[in-house]
């Protein structure tokens, strides 16, 4: 855990009234995992948009955001990279279609690539748009 986060944490946790940062992270812990114990979707196809936010001049997780590009390629319909104004970050964009349990895995893996990488995720069933997947 870098200390940029572990301070974050301790801030987060005073001003908000926890005990200190062991308890927001079990909160946290709990809130990711109901997420994915949520089974909304599941058996669906999803169209998901993913957004990864990450410091500029990292090297390594542009190398593994590619790396994630190859992996999913079958499922990505779109990606861009942008650099925010005065390289305050970049940010990585997907919008993949794929199953449910998918983009899931998909998402995980996108919050795995560094421990710096802020993951912001939305999810809409393929059928509410009245599409299915592979068919025109």
């Amino acid at each position: 855990m870098t200390e940029r986060l572990r301070d974050d944490l301790d801030t987060f946790a005073e001003e908000h009234g926890y005990s200190g940062r062991s308890e927001v992270i079990r909160e946290a812990c709990q809130s990711l995992l109901e997420e994915y114990q949520e089974t909304k979707y599941e058996s669906q196809d999803v169209l998901a948009t993913v957004t990864a936010v990450f410091g500029y001049g990292e090297p390594e997780i542009e190398r593994r955001m590619m790396d994630i590009r190859h992996q999913f390629e079958e499922s990505i319909r779109s990606n861009s990279h942008n650099c925010l104004k005065d390289n305050a970050g970049c940010v990585e964009t997907f919008v993949i279609e794929t199953e449910y349990e998918d983009a899931l895995r998909f998402i995980g893996t996108v919050r795995g690539a560094d421990e710096s990488v802020s993951v912001e995720y939305t999810l809409l069933p393929v059928d509410v748009m009245g599409v299915e997947i592979g068919k025109p």
